[in-house]
């Protein structure tokens, strides 16, 4: 049973603000993808719909499945507490978040909660550049949010001036920006596989927000695996 400190508790009561917060900005937002996944001992985060069915009986977990309705939303949130309880036991550390470049406004909510939260508990934050709507743009601004601006870094897969203009505003406001522009002459799928592994030799811990079709999210995982890293692994679809 997870003990959940008076630390703990000041996180979570901090977090349900921000969940308020979250809701009202979501009134009109209807029809929201579902968010599935299941816990497993390696710490990974998988859906109810895996691509190789064997491979989940062999694991002989039952799944936990989290609709997207507005009478369950808080379910999926209380999940993600539960989540941040079992983080903090082993904080601070060094965290890298990566994902698609592209999901659903609930799963930006998501991504800016866990950001926020692990900043507040003392992990260094880790992640890249993309687009204005993808995890790492979410990521950047869950971590902003948390004013703590020594624990964020931002790993660009080329220079600054190649990023959208919307992500370019958005990096102004960070403190630690690292720039690969020797990458510049490289299509952008080499270079962000380059700025990956770079970004896993500087962490302990990987989180990744991917769809199965996320080719290069999910190679960064099955690399950060390789290496012996802790890797948490959430599928949108």
């Amino acid at each position: 049973m997870l003990k959940i400190t008076p630390a703990c508790l000041n996180l979570s009561q901090r977090i349900m603000r921000e969940r308020k917060c979250f809701a009202e900005i979501n009134k009109s937002r209807k029809n929201m993808d579902d968010l599935k996944f299941k816990n497993q001992r390696t710490f990974y985060l998988f859906p109810t719909k895996l691509s190789n069915s064997n491979d989940l009986k062999k694991e002989g977990s039952n799944p936990l499945l989290i609709p997207s309705q507005n009478e369950e939303r808080d379910k999926m949130f209380d999940t993600i507490l539960q989540e941040l309880s079992a983080i903090q036991q082993n904080a601070p550390r060094k965290v890298a978040i990566l994902g698609t470049r592209h999901f659903s406004y609930l799963h930006q909510q998501i991504v800016e909660l866990l950001t926020y939260a692990n900043v507040l508990i003392g992990n260094h934050v880790f992640t890249s550049g993309g687009a204005g709507s993808g995890t790492n743009a979410a990521v950047i601004r869950g971590a902003l949010r948390a004013e703590k601006p020594d624990l964020l870094t931002v790993v660009l897969p080329q220079s600054l001036e190649k990023q959208p203009s919307d992500v370019r505003d958005l990096l102004e406001k960070v403190q630690n920006v690292i720039e690969m522009r020797e990458n510049d002459e490289l299509p952008l799928d080499v270079a962000s596989r380059l700025c990956n592994s770079d970004i896993l030799s500087r962490c302990e811990h990987l989180i990744s927000f991917a769809f199965h079709d996320s080719i290069v999210v999910l190679e960064a995982a099955s690399e950060a695996k390789s290496l012996n890293k802790l890797v948490t692994l959430l599928y949108l679809d």
